[in-house]
């Protein structure tokens, strides 16, 4: 999905049209809450800097900025939301 984003970034980039890929890490989902109960979720969370997972509203923020705010020089860009447990 990188890979494809940043093509399609350099591709389109001249008709104004824009591409962002949004990495997140664990987010705080039904699912994710359940896998972190089963699996010592203590020691996960340990992984992460932040100590905690994202909120599903913390990737929709970066959706709706992605969509709306973000400018247009930052299109190929890959965004992480994960708390620092993955740095690029």
């Amino acid at each position: 999905m990188v890979a494809m984003t940043k093509t399609i970034a350099r591709a389109y980039a001249k008709d104004g049209i824009l591409a962002f890929a949004i990495c997140p890490g664990f987010t705080m989902t039904g699912m994710a809450d359940e896998y972190l109960a089963s699996r010592d979720g203590d020691k996960l969370l340990a992984d992460i800097p932040l100590g905690r997972v994202a909120m599903p509203e913390e990737v929709g923020e970066m959706a709706r900025w992605c969509a709306l705010d973000a400018p247009a020089s930052m299109t190929g860009a890959v965004l992480d939301v994960n708390g620092a447990s993955y740095v690029r």
